[in-house]
């Protein structure tokens, strides 16, 4: 073959392969009356082991209320509900069943400056001694323990009904590592829904429905950050309380609270007292689509759900649940809900093209 062939050949055989290694990152701004491109803000490199570029476009303004626009971000198809933490403030890490079922994380620093997309492990099943079964595909509960080099602790439904754990941690790269070679642990005692998890008190407390549609809760001590020990659970209990939905879990500093939506309509709240186990319900009057998502700020809760492919908020600041207000989006499936730890209220959730798409909510710019 000639040298002037070869270089044909080999110039033919880069434009086939195309991005795949990564997507160039823009971040385009849409405007009443004008539009304008410019590059995004992305830490970390594409030569980063599994990284792959974001690429971030806003697509709708909503200002009046102190809301951002919708961004969509694209890089990584969503195939599961994203799960958002924040390990420290001004930060916010997302953690999504993604592409061909891999498990994906990418962190947010302010308000516009992404990571990369970074695989933490391949598709399910882990645990090889389940027969080949899949479990949910990644539907994970998280917390974090508090810093951005931190212990992360991950929950999914397996195909026994059982929940699986996983414990991992985070880098100083602005990604999440889990150790590829150590299997989901399986916690004793059967369960009939995604899990929820919330940190309180220095222990670890998750939520669960039974087979029954009952709400049942378990506990940990929260293992010493960077131990590598595993959380003892206490055992699964029932709370006496029936939902609808997979629970969503959040805590005031003093007590617990669980949304779900209830059998009789409209969102059940739960109040648990961790110290006691002694919990009252109430029924919140407002239709919902998708289980809610909470969060949880200085007297005040803001709750979050998906109503014909839009997202509704409704919160409380002591004074009872406002009406719903309509933010407006093209999502599905469960959205996530998190505080940057600077006041900053993000949501996400997997919405139009199977992209994540995200907004936020500065009170700073409540009128």
């Amino acid at each position: 073959m000639g040298a002037k062939t070869y270089l044909y050949a080999l110039l033919a055989a880069l434009l086939l392969a195309g991005p795949s290694a990564g997507q160039l990152a823009e971040f385009d701004k849409i405007s009443p009356g004008a539009e304008a491109s410019v590059p995004a803000l992305v830490m970390g490199a594409s030569t980063e082991p599994q990284g792959l570029l974001p690429s971030v476009k806003r697509v709708q303004f909503r200002t009046e209320t102190g809301w951002s626009s919708w961004i969509t971000l694209k890089g990584v198809r969503l195939t599961t509900a994203p799960v958002a933490v924040s390990p420290a403030p001004g930060i916010v890490d997302i953690l999504t069943g993604g592409n061909e079922n891999d498990l994906w994380q990418i962190r947010l620093r302010g308000q516009e400056t992404w990571s990369d997309w970074i695989r933490i492990f391949g598709p399910p099943p882990y645990n090889k001694n389940l027969g080949g079964v899949h479990f949910r595909k990644y539907e994970l509960a998280a917390i974090s323990t508090g810093s951005m080099d931190g212990d992360y602790h991950l929950f999914t439904w397996g195909p026994t009904n059982h929940c699986l754990y996983k414990r991992c941690w985070g880098c100083g790269s602005g990604s999440v590592a889990c150790d590829r070679s150590l299997d989901w642990i399986r916690i004793e005692g059967e369960i009939g829904s995604r899990p929820g998890a919330v940190l309180h008190s220095d222990r670890i407390h998750i939520f669960a429905l039974d087979s029954s549609r009952g709400l049942i809760w378990n506990f940990a001590d929260l293992p010493a950050v960077g131990s590598g020990d595993l959380p003892a659970w206490d055992g699964w209990r029932p709370l006496g309380r029936s939902f609808a939905s997979p629970p969503a879990a959040a805590s005031d500093g003093e007590m617990i609270h669980i949304f779900a939506l209830s059998p009789g309509g409209g969102i059940g709240h739960a109040t648990l007292d961790p110290e006691t186990g002694e919990s009252s319900l109430e029924t919140i009057n407002e239709k919902m689509d998708s289980s809610p998502t909470v969060v949880i700020g200085r007297n005040r809760i803001d709750l979050f759900g998906v109503v014909g492919g839009e997202l509704i908020q409704i919160k409380n600041e002591g004074g009872g649940w406002t009406k719903g207000e309509n933010l407006k989006g093209s999502i599905s499936g469960q959205p996530t809900a998190v505080s940057d730890g600077q006041r900053d209220i993000w949501v996400f959730a997997q919405g139009q093209g199977g992209w994540l798409w995200g907004i936020h909510h500065s009170p700073k710019a409540e009128g």
